[in-house]
This record gives structure tokens, sequence and C-alpha cells, in this order.
């Protein structure tokens, strides 16, 4: 019980703060992305 615990205690904000930054940073990547085509259609 005590190593299951440990291990789920130490893994989860490892897991946990990779599962929330990576849909941010995905986020993120695709908002630009857009605006780039959106600025780049706008200013051709």
């Amino acid at each position: 019980m005590r190593n299951e615990f440990n291990h789920a205690r130490n893994d989860s904000p490892r897991s946990g703060g990779s599962k929330r930054t990576a849909p941010v940073a995905w986020g993120a990547i695709v908002a630009t992305a857009i605006a780039v085509i959106l600025w780049l259609t706008l200013h051709a």
C-alpha cells in the first residue's frame, strides 16, 4: 500500500502537470498559427 500510494503521489503531480501544460501549449501553438494565417491572408 505504501509503495502504491507513494508512487501515485509522486507520479500524480508530474502527469497532472503535463496534462495541464500540454493542452495549453498546443492551444497556444494553434492560436498562433491561426493568427499568422489570418494576418497573412488579410495583409497579403
